[in-house]
């Protein structure tokens, strides 16, 4: 998951007019757990991030660091949902979560699974592809290391 943005998230909060203790009420969490996320001194647990982000009334990725695009196993994780609550939420089985999460698999009904997510189906559309191209990294890595031990003689 990428590193929480504790400074958007307070720059929002102070926006939004809303201090520390009543984000914390709207939210369900300790103002402890808010100050600390906000300076930086940890990264929240995905469960308080998501209820930061919801008491803020934005998407928890807009809470999140800027980097690489984030994949749908980050967004999940985001929202603090297991794979399978997240089948729970689409109505399949977690093993099929699990395969749109790495992009081997096809989704029947998109718009469904990106409201599940919390997201618009295009946004969605650029997570299953940024989960793709992660899965597909990992197994061209993997790859290289195998020719490299096999060029060695040590498989």
């Amino acid at each position: 998951m990428p590193p929480y943005d504790g400074a958007r998230a307070r720059a929002l909060r102070q926006q939004a007019g809303i201090g520390i203790d009543a984000l914390a009420v709207a939210a369900g969490v300790s103002p402890n757990s808010v100050r600390s996320a906000e300076c930086g001194m940890h990264q929240p647990r995905p469960r308080v991030a998501s209820a930061i982000a919801r008491a803020l009334g934005v998407p928890p990725e807009e809470l999140m660091c800027p980097g690489p695009a984030l994949t749908l196993c980050d967004l999940r994780q985001s929202l603090g949902l297991t794979q399978a609550e997240m089948a729970e939420k689409v109505g399949v089985v977690r093993q099929m979560v699990s395969q749109v999460e790495r992009g081997v698999t096809g989704v029947r009904s998109p718009d469904v699974w990106a409201a599940a997510y919390g997201l618009t189906p295009d946004q969605w559309a650029r997570a299953r592809e940024a989960s793709r191209d992660l899965v597909r990294q990992k197994v061209a890595a993997q790859t290289s290391q195998l020719k490299k031990r096999r060029r060695r003689g040590t498989t």
